[in-house]
């Protein structure tokens, strides 16, 4: 009979068996998943999350399992993430007895919103969408294997900010938030009170390289460039690319195409072998712009507010 449960301390290594086979999976479908994983550090780690973990069991046979981080933070207030090594399930049902579980008990921890990264491919998606998720979030990938050669227009040019830039950098940030805030995005939840003290601290770290395009002695866009924390699914020697914004008067004129241009060719001199970047799958303009630039999506961001009432 199958049942779902907490995990159990002799469950782990046929959960760490599962998330190899998976992401190994995974990268034979997309070539910008990287499946190396050290089973020794994720069993560690099972080990260390087994409250907050559980498996799926049919006939003593492991069929799937869940684990999702209770994290709480300014702009997506306290919710719960799940990795893509966070979960495996055979078929929908056993995901939906999982969540059946750990949902239950999120809620009761006062998370009521879910977050999960998840293969863009159908079988990966279609079961977290059938229990009431959206797409939310896009993440692209790019080879620094290229040129990176477009040019500014006459009268641009670029440079290298900084934290002496923060107001420039609030400045452009709040046109992107304000840009975001129209449909069909209609990004108007998420809490910015902290987004100048967050963005400072950001500049103000020495990895991280902060691109200006200026028009008549004006910053007009920027973008920020750091190196991509180890995460699940990436490859090492990854660049991560945000807050790229152009202000609106000078939009449509391949002032973004150039400026990312010239990061991109600095992280790859810099031994950087792949950058990635993440968009709203409502924005349409980006999302267009980043897959016509040559990202190629690999992991979606699915969501589900539980509503309190």
């Amino acid at each position: 009979m199958r049942s779902a449960r907490r995990l159990q301390r002799h469950d782990v290594q046929g959960v760490v068996a599962r998330v190899v086979a998976k992401l190994s999976r995974e990268a034979t479908i997309n070539h910008y998943v990287n499946p190396l994983i050290s089973s020794t550090q994720l069993s560690e780690a099972l080990h260390a999350t087994r409250d907050a973990s559980w498996v799926a069991v049919d006939d003593d046979q492991i069929v799937g399992h869940l684990y999702g981080a209770l994290l709480e933070n300014d702009d997506y207030g306290r919710g719960i993430w799940i990795g893509p090594d966070g979960c495996s399930f055979d078929d929908i049902d056993i995901l939906a007895e999982l969540y059946a579980q750990a949902g239950s008990h999120w809620i009761s921890e006062g998370a009521r919103d879910h977050y999960v990264w998840t293969l863009d491919e159908p079988s990966s998606t279609q079961p977290w969408l059938e229990l009431g998720f959206a797409r939310m979030h896009q993440r692209g990938v790019i080879a620094l294997d290229r040129d990176f050669s477009h040019e500014l227009r006459d009268g641009y040019s670029i440079r290298i900010g900084g934290a002496h830039e923060i107001d420039l950098a609030v400045e452009l940030d709040h046109q992107l938030d304000e840009f975001q805030k129209l449909g069909p995005s209609f990004s108007m939840g998420a809490n910015r009170s902290s987004r100048r003290a967050d963005l400072l601290d950001t500049l103000e770290d020495p990895e991280v390289h902060h691109y200006i395009v200026e028009w008549a002695h004006e910053g007009v866009a920027q973008c920020l460039t750091f190196p991509l924390p180890d995460i699940r699914g990436s490859f090492p020697r990854t660049l991560h690319l945000s807050a790229v914004t152009v202000a609106t008067a000078h939009r449509e004129r391949g002032i973004a195409t150039a400026m990312v241009d010239r990061a991109l060719s600095d992280a790859r001199t810099q031994g950087f072998d792949f950058c990635e970047t993440n968009w709203r799958v409502t924005n349409r303009r980006a999302s267009s712009h980043w897959r016509h630039y040559g990202f190629t999506p690999t992991y979606v961001r699915l969501h589900r507010t539980i509503a309190s009432s």
